[in-house]
């Protein structure tokens, strides 16, 4: 069933919540509640038959993503392993996993690199997704939620493909670069604030192989872009900045696709661009 993490991330979603709310205060027509209640339910039922309808993750993954949702966060913290808790949300679920294992398939990808990693989820999906001699590197700035990654992946078939960098993720664009390594998929999914530093990078660089995709997620970032709500203050008009930037880049063809958080699709313009 649908999860309230996710559907919270809808902002018409939040605002028929604050309307049911209302219409409680204010004692209006019991139909006018059941309305609402019928429009909350299809948001959820749509979102459910999406996920209904989407293959099953295979069990290693599935049993990562019980993994992540099932352990003690909180105690980490509180030992002085973590910061802050992190939110589960920041995994990717069933739907965009398997959406993303399609991208990769479909693009015939054999090396991927992750700015991202939180415990391994969509480097998994990538993992499962390429050759048994491709590879998947995921750069992770915590040291400890990249070992806790690792932990989990090498309870996978596949996990051994994911090579894990530690570090701020533009550091380990430079040292990829110094090798001259490039990437045929290129997930950005660090922090928000960094997106158009990431970007520009991947670019001069020249890190992005030739036909290759970059994947940037979280770009309706809480609904902020579209919605002007500013409810995620800098880090959602980070988005937004970043969004503008890949629009006015007359380089690449992008496409916006509104699953999760907002997913955008970016390639070489000459590559998607076939007249002659």
């Amino acid at each position: 069933m649908a999860s309230e993490k996710f559907m919270i991330l809808d902002p018409a979603y939040r605002k028929l919540q604050k309307l049911k709310e209302l219409v409680r205060e204010e004692n209006a027509s019991s139909k006018i509640s059941a309305e609402i209640d019928e429009v909350i339910d299809l948001l959820k039922a749509r979102y459910d038959y999406c996920e209904g309808i989407t293959s099953d993750p295979s069990k290693d993954l599935q049993q990562l993503m019980h993994s992540t949702f099932h352990h003690q966060w909180q105690n980490d913290h509180a030992e002085g392993k973590l910061s802050r808790v992190p939110s589960t949300i920041m995994m990717s679920g069933k739907l965009e996993a398997q959406f993303l294992r399609s991208l990769t398939s479909l693009c015939n990808a054999e090396r991927v690199l992750e700015l991202g990693l939180f415990t391994g989820c969509t480097a998994l999906a990538f993992a499962e997704s390429i050759p048994e001699d491709g590879k998947v590197v995921s750069c992770e700035l915590d040291p400890y939620i990249a070992d806790l990654a690792r932990s989990f992946l090498d309870k996978t078939s596949c996990g051994k493909k994911v090579e894990i960098m530690k570090g701020p993720a533009k550091s380990s664009l430079e040292i990829l670069a110094k090798k001259k390594e490039q990437f045929d998929i290129i997930f950005i999914d660090a922090d928000k604030k960094g997106y158009i530093t990431y970007y520009k990078t991947i670019w001069d660089l020249g890190l992005l192989a030739p036909k290759g995709t970059i994947l940037v997620d979280n770009v309706l970032f809480h609904g902020d872009p579209y919605s002007k709500e500013g409810r995620t203050g800098e880090i959602g008009q980070s988005i937004i900045n970043f969004n503008e930037m890949v629009r006015k880049d007359d380089r690449v063809h992008k496409i916006m696709v509104p699953i999760r958080d907002g997913l955008m699709i970016i390639r070489r313009k000459e590559d998607v661009d076939r007249q002659k």
